[in-house]
């Protein structure tokens, strides 16, 4: 890759030629299975058993030979002996002969001679026999002993990020603990003049810093491990210092603001001098977000992000969070829209990029329908308000009414 000042680049570009060529990370670590859930699987991981690892009752009512239930009816039901009772969590210790049928409970084991189970609601007591009002047929009410999960099976592959109902089946399986890469390092610079902090009165053209701050509330709630490292002003040297300062102890360095116009230039010069390949875009045909810097030193991933806040927020979700799941091995680092909803109004777009734009979703007779929030990429209050965007793609000059679009849920 070679460095090419102001180049623009369409989404799909940036994530062929930018996101898939950055090296992941390969230092691995053992983690407990319960505190996996983030994390990005090292190892493809094997059953070591079937599940449930026994002939299991799905409903309460009693085991039965199939056969012995043959022509069963309401008005002709089969006459069978009650033999005994299964208890829960016991392995039977009796096996059923023919003509003989045992209450099971559901998630009992089947006994030796049963090969399915008629539910309670088509028996009825009489005496010390169970009238049975229902065939049933060989394995009806019952699941095998490897019918959920087979020994050897791969139940987690490796680049597979890790979630919460994967443990659940790790536990399960008697899994305690995993091998997971380990999570990505994140520096955040601050940086604009204009700029000062939240607990800070600004005053006259001066704004509170809300992108770093959320940000990295956003990523440490889906577990990255992140810090806003500080604030520069918009000088190259003094940014060129903080990254000095950031490249060797993080994986990857965000730059919030000193992307757009007039700024973007010392951010792109300050870039430059920590080393090749350098600046790779200058910018990502998207809006909003247009304004994204893609850069490599060495093989650390810098990106600069725009200031204005709904670019920001987009940029961070269809930009940066990719490039932060390629770092972590996750091979499903590009965005899959939620669904598909309707649009409530028309939408124009520009032809040669796409258009993501911001939605509030309601359900209306069965139908999933978006309403666009049209705003200035500088209306705080627009994030606040949507759901998630819409996505316009770069080739159609907008979207009807009545169409229906991918929807990316915030």
């Amino acid at each position: 890759m070679r460095v090419e000042f102001l180049k623009f680049a369409m989404i799909q570009e940036i994530y062929e030629n930018y996101v898939a060529r950055i090296k992941p990370i390969e230092e691995i670590e053992i983690i407990e299975s319960v505190n996996a859930s983030g994390f990005v699987c090292a190892k493809d991981i094997y059953s070591p058993q079937d599940l449930p690892g026994f002939d299991k009752s799905l409903v309460d009512g009693y085991a039965v030979n199939a056969s012995d239930t043959k022509g069963a009816s309401p008005n002709l039901p089969v006459l069978l002996k009650m033999a005994f009772e299964v208890r829960i969590g016991e392995k039977p210790d009796r096996t059923l002969k023919p003509g003989e049928t045992a209450w099971i409970p559901t998630g009992g084991a089947l006994p030796q001679g049963a090969d399915a189970v008629v539910m309670a609601e088509h028996t009825q007591i009489f005496d010390n026999f169970v009238e049975i009002m229902k065939a049933v047929a060989v394995g009806e009410n019952v699941m095998k002993s490897d019918e959920d999960v087979k020994a050897g099976e791969i139940v987690l592959q490796r680049n597979r990020r890790i979630r919460v109902n994967d443990i659940q089946l790790l536990l399960q399986l008697g899994i305690t603990k995993i091998t997971v890469y380990r999570r990505a390092k994140i520096a955040v610079i601050s940086t604009g003049d204009e700029i000062v902090e939240p607990w800070q009165t600004p005053s006259f053209a001066q704004i509170r810093d809300s992108n770093t701050y959320t940000l990295v509330a956003w990523l440490r709630d889906l577990g990255f491990s992140v810090q806003r490292v500080g604030h520069v002003k918009d000088d190259e040297t003094s940014l060129h210092r903080m990254l000095e300062d950031c490249v060797d102890k993080y994986d990857i360095v965000v730059i919030a603001g000193g992307s757009s116009i007039g700024t973007r230039d010392y951010t792109a010069r300050a870039i430059e001098r920590m080393g090749k390949p350098g600046v790779i875009y200058h910018g990502a045909m998207i809006q909003p977000g247009k304004p994204t810097v893609f850069a490599l030193v060495g093989r650390k991933p810098i990106l600069g992000l725009p200031g204005n806040p709904v670019s920001f927020f987009v940029s961070s979700r269809f930009l940066l969070l990719p490039v932060l799941k390629r770092l972590e091995n996750d091979e499903d680092f590009i965005p899959r829209p939620a669904g598909l909803v309707r649009l409530t109004k028309n939408v124009p777009s520009v032809q040669g990029r796409e258009h993501f734009v911001r939605v509030r979703v309601k359900f209306e007779k069965g139908d999933i329908l978006a309403e666009p929030l049209f705003s200035e990429t500088a209306h705080v209050s627009n994030i606040h308000l949507a759901d998630g965007v819409v996505r316009i793609p770069s080739q159609v000059e907008g979207a009807y009414a009545g169409q229906l679009v991918e929807f990316y849920a915030f």
